[in-house]
C-alpha cells in the first residue's frame, strides 16, 4: 500500500497595519488565519501602545493585550492556533498616563466573534463593551462574527432603522455567532436590549470595518 503524500502547509501570511498621523490605521477591520503574523507599522509621529479590549469568556488575540511600538518602528505578534477575535485602540505613550487616540479597531482570527454580553433590567440594559467593532470580510464564509450573550434573562435585540447587517439576524441575545452580511455598509449600527427602543435611547454599537 502505497504511502499517503505528503501535503504542503500553507504558508503562513503577514499583515503590515501602517498608524498614519491621524491614529488611522491602513486595514482598520482584518481576517487572518491562526498563526499569520501581525505587524504594526508607527507612523504616527509619536510612541504609542496597541491595547487590546478583553473579549469576554473567548480567547484572545493577542494574551499580553498591550503591544508597544516606538515612533518610526514596527513590532507585531503571531495569531493565536484558535478561533478568536480582539478590538483594540490606539494609546499614545509619551504622557503620562498614556492617552487614548483612536479605536476600537477589529483583528479576527478564522471564524472567532466579538462578544458583547447584555444586562440589567429589560428597561435599562448594559452592554458590555458598549460599542465594537467587526470586520466587514469578502463572503459570508470569510466575514466578520458577532456574538450576543447575556448575564441574566434573553433579551431582544432591536436596531435602529431596521439595518441589522448580520446574517442570521440578530433579534435576541442568543450566544451564538452571527456573520457580518456582504456588502453591507462601513459604518455605526446602533441596536437596543429591551421590548422598546425608546425605553433606552442610547443603545449599544457595533461598528463595521474594512
Amino acid at each position: 500500500m502505497a504511502a499517503a503524500p505528503n501535503l504542503p502547509l500553507s504558508a503562513a501570511e503577514t499583515w503590515d497595519i501602517t498608524i498614519d498621523s491621524t491614529y488611522t490605521p491602513s486595514r482598520q477591520g482584518i481576517i487572518v488565519n491562526q498563526g499569520d503574523q501581525i505587524n504594526f507599522e508607527n507612523e504616527s509621529g509619536v510612541d504609542i501602545i496597541i491595547e487590546f479590549q478583553t473579549n469576554g469568556s473567548g480567547q484572545q488575540v493577542y494574551p499580553p493585550m498591550n503591544l508597544p511600538v516606538s515612533n518610526g518602528g514596527s513590532n507585531g505578534f503571531t495569531a493565536p492556533n484558535a478561533n478568536c477575535a480582539g478590538n483594540y485602540y490606539i494609546y499614545n505613550s509619551d504622557v503620562t498616563p498614556p492617552a487614548q487616540l483612536s479605536g476600537p479597531f477589529a483583528i479576527q482570527v478564522g471564524t472567532g466573534a466579538m462578544i458583547v454580553t447584555v444586562s440589567g433590567s429589560f428597561t435599562s440594559p448594559n452592554y458590555s463593551p458598549e460599542t465594537v467593532a467587526v470586520p466587514l470580510g469578502a463572503t459570508l464564509a470569510r466575514s466578520g462574527n458577532l456574538q450576543m450573550d447575556t448575564a441574566s434573562a434573553v433579551f431582544a435585540i432591536s436596531w435602529l432603522k431596521s439595518d441589522d447587517p448580520f446574517t442570521p439576524p440578530i433579534t435576541q441575545t442568543d450566544g451564538s455567532s452571527h456573520t457580518v452580511t456582504p456588502g453591507s455598509d462601513l459604518t455605526t449600527y446602533t441596536y437596543y436590549g429591551g421590548p422598546n427602543p425608546n425605553e433606552n435611547p442610547a443603545g449599544g454599537k457595533v461598528i463595521v470595518q474594512s
